[in-house]
Protein backbone atom coordinates (compact mmCIF):
# COMPACT_ATOMS: atom_id res chain seq x y z
CA UNK A 1 0.00 0.00 0.00
CA UNK A 2 2.98 2.11 1.04
CA UNK A 3 4.63 1.93 -2.37
CA UNK A 4 1.24 2.47 -4.14
CA UNK A 5 1.24 5.62 -2.08
CA UNK A 6 4.72 6.40 -3.37
CA UNK A 7 3.88 6.33 -7.17
CA UNK A 8 0.38 7.91 -7.06
CA UNK A 9 2.13 11.08 -5.36
CA UNK A 10 5.30 10.44 -8.12
CA UNK A 11 2.65 10.42 -10.81
CA UNK A 12 0.94 13.21 -9.45
CA UNK A 13 4.07 15.44 -8.99
CA UNK A 14 5.35 15.07 -12.56
CA UNK A 15 1.88 15.80 -13.51
CA UNK A 16 2.27 19.25 -11.98
CA UNK A 17 -0.81 18.61 -9.23
CA UNK A 18 0.28 19.66 -5.74
CA UNK A 19 0.58 17.13 -3.67
CA UNK A 20 1.71 18.68 -0.26
CA UNK A 21 -1.08 18.58 2.00
CA UNK A 22 -3.30 19.30 -0.73
CA UNK A 23 -2.42 23.17 -0.62
CA UNK A 24 -0.74 25.19 -3.06
CA UNK A 25 -0.38 28.36 -3.12
CA UNK A 26 0.10 30.55 -6.53
CA UNK A 27 3.29 31.97 -6.86
CA UNK A 28 2.17 34.67 -8.57
CA UNK A 29 -0.12 35.84 -6.09
CA UNK A 30 2.69 35.17 -3.42
CA UNK A 31 5.15 37.44 -4.85
CA UNK A 32 2.58 40.37 -5.60
CA UNK A 33 1.86 40.20 -1.93
CA UNK A 34 5.12 40.41 -0.83
CA UNK A 35 5.66 43.47 -3.24
CA UNK A 36 2.90 45.81 -2.13
CA UNK A 37 1.32 44.20 1.04
CA UNK A 38 -2.01 44.01 -0.49
CA UNK A 39 -3.49 41.02 -2.31
CA UNK A 40 -7.66 40.45 -1.66
CA UNK A 41 -9.00 36.95 -3.12
CA UNK A 42 -4.82 35.58 -3.57
CA UNK A 43 -4.39 32.14 -3.25
CA UNK A 44 -1.86 32.23 -0.69
CA UNK A 45 -2.81 28.51 0.83
CA UNK A 46 0.17 26.49 2.62
CA UNK A 47 2.48 29.76 2.10
CA UNK A 48 4.70 30.40 4.66
CA UNK A 49 4.65 33.85 5.99
CA UNK A 50 6.10 33.07 9.55
CA UNK A 51 8.05 36.06 11.06
CA UNK A 52 7.35 38.42 7.99
CA UNK A 53 6.02 42.19 9.25
CA UNK A 54 2.62 42.43 7.51
CA UNK A 55 1.09 45.45 9.38
CA UNK A 56 -1.75 46.88 7.56
CA UNK A 57 -1.81 44.31 4.99
CA UNK A 58 -5.02 43.77 3.00
CA UNK A 59 -6.13 40.11 2.28
CA UNK A 60 -9.79 40.61 2.49
CA UNK A 61 -11.21 37.19 0.73
CA UNK A 62 -8.03 35.24 0.56
CA UNK A 63 -7.07 31.78 0.43
CA UNK A 64 -4.63 31.29 3.16
CA UNK A 65 -5.75 27.62 4.24
CA UNK A 66 -2.62 25.79 6.26
CA UNK A 67 -0.70 28.93 5.68
CA UNK A 68 2.54 28.95 7.96
CA UNK A 69 2.30 33.10 10.00
CA UNK A 70 3.44 31.86 13.15
CA UNK A 71 4.88 35.00 14.97
CA UNK A 72 3.76 37.45 12.28
CA UNK A 73 2.97 40.71 12.90
CA UNK A 74 -0.61 41.40 11.47
CA UNK A 75 -1.40 44.55 13.16
CA UNK A 76 -4.45 45.99 12.04
CA UNK A 77 -4.58 43.99 8.65
CA UNK A 78 -7.74 43.39 6.59
CA UNK A 79 -8.51 39.68 7.03
CA UNK A 80 -12.41 40.41 6.10
CA UNK A 81 -13.68 36.87 4.87
CA UNK A 82 -10.17 35.03 4.62
CA UNK A 83 -10.12 31.25 4.92
CA UNK A 84 -7.95 30.48 7.48
CA UNK A 85 -8.90 27.25 8.15
CA UNK A 86 -5.91 24.78 9.90
CA UNK A 87 -3.64 28.08 9.45
CA UNK A 88 -1.15 28.16 11.93
CA UNK A 89 -1.24 31.67 14.04
CA UNK A 90 0.84 31.03 16.98
CA UNK A 91 2.13 33.62 18.91
CA UNK A 92 0.58 36.27 15.95
CA UNK A 93 0.37 40.00 16.59
CA UNK A 94 -3.40 40.48 15.42
CA UNK A 95 -4.27 43.28 17.19
CA UNK A 96 -6.87 45.81 15.47
CA UNK A 97 -7.28 43.36 12.60
CA UNK A 98 -10.20 43.21 10.93
CA UNK A 99 -11.51 39.10 11.02
CA UNK A 100 -15.19 39.78 10.19
CA UNK A 101 -16.54 36.81 8.47
CA UNK A 102 -13.34 34.99 8.43
CA UNK A 103 -13.06 31.14 8.59
CA UNK A 104 -10.49 30.47 11.13
CA UNK A 105 -11.64 26.60 11.48
CA UNK A 106 -8.80 24.58 13.29
CA UNK A 107 -6.68 27.21 12.98
CA UNK A 108 -3.74 27.27 15.65
CA UNK A 109 -3.85 30.72 17.80
CA UNK A 110 -1.92 30.06 20.49
CA UNK A 111 -0.64 32.74 22.25
CA UNK A 112 -1.19 34.99 19.75
CA UNK A 113 -1.95 38.51 20.35
CA UNK A 114 -5.96 39.73 19.31
CA UNK A 115 -6.98 42.72 21.28
CA UNK A 116 -9.50 44.98 20.33
CA UNK A 117 -9.83 42.76 16.90
CA UNK A 118 -12.65 42.53 14.94
CA UNK A 119 -14.28 39.11 14.95
CA UNK A 120 -17.82 39.89 14.20
CA UNK A 121 -19.31 36.19 12.88
CA UNK A 122 -16.07 34.73 12.39
CA UNK A 123 -15.33 30.70 12.48
CA UNK A 124 -13.34 29.13 15.10
CA UNK A 125 -14.33 25.91 15.54
CA UNK A 126 -12.16 23.38 17.05
CA UNK A 127 -9.77 26.83 16.81
CA UNK A 128 -6.91 26.68 19.44
CA UNK A 129 -6.64 29.93 21.56
CA UNK A 130 -4.81 28.97 24.35
CA UNK A 131 -3.05 31.70 26.09
CA UNK A 132 -4.30 34.07 23.06
CA UNK A 133 -4.75 37.85 24.11
CA UNK A 134 -8.61 38.46 23.25
CA UNK A 135 -9.04 41.29 25.76
CA UNK A 136 -11.61 43.87 24.36
CA UNK A 137 -11.88 41.39 21.09
CA UNK A 138 -15.53 41.69 19.46
CA UNK A 139 -16.56 38.22 18.48
CA UNK A 140 -20.06 38.98 18.28
CA UNK A 141 -21.97 35.89 16.97
CA UNK A 142 -18.43 33.64 16.76
CA UNK A 143 -18.87 30.35 15.80
CA UNK A 144 -16.89 28.55 18.25
CA UNK A 145 -17.61 25.01 18.96
CA UNK A 146 -14.80 23.17 20.39
CA UNK A 147 -12.82 26.04 20.52
CA UNK A 148 -10.03 25.91 23.33
CA UNK A 149 -9.87 28.85 25.33
CA UNK A 150 -7.84 27.74 28.44
CA UNK A 151 -5.42 30.37 29.58
CA UNK A 152 -6.88 33.07 27.20
CA UNK A 153 -7.30 36.68 28.34
CA UNK A 154 -10.62 37.87 28.21
CA UNK A 155 -11.40 40.60 29.38
CA UNK A 156 -14.46 42.70 28.46
CA UNK A 157 -14.48 40.17 25.38
CA UNK A 158 -17.85 40.45 23.38
CA UNK A 159 -19.06 36.78 23.34
CA UNK A 160 -22.73 37.58 22.82
CA UNK A 161 -24.60 35.53 20.90
CA UNK A 162 -21.45 33.44 19.82
CA UNK A 163 -21.82 29.89 19.69
CA UNK A 164 -19.50 28.32 22.43
CA UNK A 165 -20.86 24.50 22.50
CA UNK A 166 -18.58 22.19 23.50
CA UNK A 167 -15.72 24.99 24.15
CA UNK A 168 -12.89 24.57 27.02
CA UNK A 169 -12.23 27.85 28.89
CA UNK A 170 -10.24 26.91 31.41
CA UNK A 171 -7.91 29.34 33.95
CA UNK A 172 -8.56 32.05 32.00
CA UNK A 173 -7.91 35.67 33.01
CA UNK A 174 -11.44 36.84 33.66
CA UNK A 175 -10.47 40.43 34.42
CA UNK A 176 -11.13 42.05 37.88
CA UNK A 177 -13.64 39.89 39.47
CA UNK A 178 -11.39 37.04 39.75
CA UNK A 179 -8.60 39.84 40.54
CA UNK A 180 -6.28 38.37 38.11
CA UNK A 181 -3.37 40.53 36.77
CA UNK A 182 -3.27 42.58 34.13
CA UNK A 183 -1.13 43.38 31.05
CA UNK A 184 2.04 45.58 30.90
CA UNK A 185 0.48 46.92 28.06
CA UNK A 186 1.25 50.09 28.10
CA UNK A 187 -1.73 51.58 25.87
CA UNK A 188 -4.49 49.44 27.55
CA UNK A 189 -5.18 49.24 31.29
CA UNK A 190 -5.96 46.40 30.91
CA UNK A 191 -6.06 45.89 34.80
CA UNK A 192 -8.92 47.96 35.00
CA UNK A 193 -11.32 45.77 32.76
CA UNK A 194 -13.97 43.28 34.00
CA UNK A 195 -15.07 40.48 32.90
CA UNK A 196 -16.77 38.78 29.12
CA UNK A 197 -19.61 39.40 28.17
CA UNK A 198 -21.22 35.97 28.56
CA UNK A 199 -24.76 34.70 28.83
CA UNK A 200 -25.54 31.95 31.67
CA UNK A 201 -27.32 29.95 28.74
CA UNK A 202 -23.46 30.58 26.82
CA UNK A 203 -21.87 29.07 29.72
CA UNK A 204 -24.62 26.27 29.77
CA UNK A 205 -23.09 24.78 26.47
CA UNK A 206 -19.70 24.67 27.52
CA UNK A 207 -17.44 21.89 28.14
CA UNK A 208 -15.24 23.62 30.61
CA UNK A 209 -15.73 26.68 32.04
CA UNK A 210 -14.31 27.53 35.67
CA UNK A 211 -14.72 31.58 35.96
CA UNK A 212 -17.48 33.63 37.48
CA UNK A 213 -21.41 32.79 36.86
CA UNK A 214 -22.74 36.54 36.72
CA UNK A 215 -21.99 37.45 33.45
CA UNK A 216 -25.78 38.59 31.81
CA UNK A 217 -27.44 37.87 28.67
Amino acid sequence: MRRMMGITALTLGLLGWPVTGGWSYNQNDLEKFLRTNQCPKCDLSGADLSGRFLAGADLSAANLRGANLEHSNLWRANLKNVDLTSANLARAHLSQASLNNADLSGADLTQADLSLARMQFVWLTNARLTAAQLSLANLYGARMQNANLSHAAVRQTDLRKADLEGAIMRKADYGNANATAGSKDSTINYSSLGGPLLSLKQISTMAVYDGPQKWKR
